[in-house]
């Protein structure tokens, strides 16, 4: 498929011949060979992980989890070597198969890659096979009782096994992959941080989080530490990591789908607001470990809660734009 073809209408083409490839086996239609010649040229991407390398364009590969395989769509920039950056990119909280919402992060963001030279990973992590927050938000580090679950079983491990598939398609020599998530997708990648010391990320950029997990043990699972096994080596290792909180300075509705329990509305009233206090907990936080806070923050005026006038910013941040000069 052309790069340049967004997957939305890709996916209204493919559901328009298969459509027409059933009506056209009913009827016995003589025409069939050719419109089977057709269906090919609007099919799916290429299978990366059969096909055995990630090609030019766009592509897809799967991820093997228990909770059945997870798509990853890529993007290889036509110029992109085996130094070029890989970028990994996470889609918000509306995650109904049918929606496809990974689609409309990838058709903002392979542009994106193609300006920076990036080797993109979309990953999809549909309500079907990872309901409710706490599989996909939360990681699927902990049950809702609180009890510990695998590390293979994880959402993150997925993050990490997408990477090192990515890297084998590619011939890439990265060693670590950059990350942006926006809303419950900046959730994931802050929660992933904490949770992993930020192991295998050079920069992270997390736009618009609705709330926090918050770096200490004030608060239980999901809202602090808490009930989990991090511990204060990796505590450490993720203050160390290289963080930006992207605030748009216009993202202060408060209702609608913004979390307003005890625990998040301690954190502020807004997202706004939320993410100036979660800044502030994290500096105090390092600062009784003894450590440098590597997480800075990135405010972005006029912008609400809207993933595709954050993005622009967030990309020239991965690409190693200076936090206080990014646009």
């Amino acid at each position: 498929m052309a790069h340049t073809q967004t997957r939305a209408t890709a996916l209204n083409h493919r559901a328009t011949i298969l459509k027409g490839l059933v009506a056209l086996a009913a009827g016995l239609f003589l025409a069939l060979p050719m419109q089977a010649s057709s269906a090919l040229a609007f099919g799916p991407d290429p299978r990366a992980d059969i096909i055995g390398h990630m090609p030019v364009g766009s592509s897809e590969f799967h991820v093997d989890a228990p909770r059945g395989p997870v798509s990853v769509y890529a993007y290889r920039p036509a110029a992109a070597t085996r130094h070029s950056p890989i970028w990994v990119v996470m889609h918000g909280v509306r995650r109904e198969a049918y929606r496809h919402i990974a689609f409309d992060y990838y058709d903002v963001w392979w542009r994106l890659a193609e300006q920076y030279g990036a080797i993109l990973l979309v990953p999809e992590f549909t309500a079907e096979k990872w309901p409710s927050v706490w599989t996909y938000t939360f990681g699927n580090v902990l049950s809702q009782s609180l009890q510990p679950i695998s590390w293979d079983r994880t959402s993150f491990h997925v993050v990490d096994e997408a990477f090192r598939i990515a890297v084998r398609l590619s011939g890439s020599s990265q060693r670590k992959f950059s990350m942006f998530g926006h809303g419950a997708g900046a959730q994931f990648a802050q929660r992933y941080v904490l949770h992993t010391g930020g192991h295998l990320v050079k920069r992270v950029v997390a736009a618009n989080a609705g709330w926090y997990l918050l770096p200490d043990r004030e608060y239980q699972f999901p809202f602090g530490l808490q009930g989990t096994s991090v511990g204060s080596d990796t505590l450490r290792r993720a203050f160390a990591t290289d963080v930006v909180l992207l605030l748009g300075q216009a993202d202060v509705n408060y209702g609608g789908g913004l979390r307003n329990d005890p625990q998040a509305r301690a954190q502020g009233k807004t997202r706004y607001e939320r993410g100036h206090f979660y800044l502030a907990r994290a500096k105090s936080a390092a600062a009784r470990l003894g450590v440098q806070l590597n997480w800075r923050k990135r405010e972005v005026p006029g912008v609400a809660h809207e993933f595709e006038r954050m993005s622009p910013g967030a990309a020239a941040l991965l690409a190693g734009a200076d936090v206080a000069t990014a646009r």
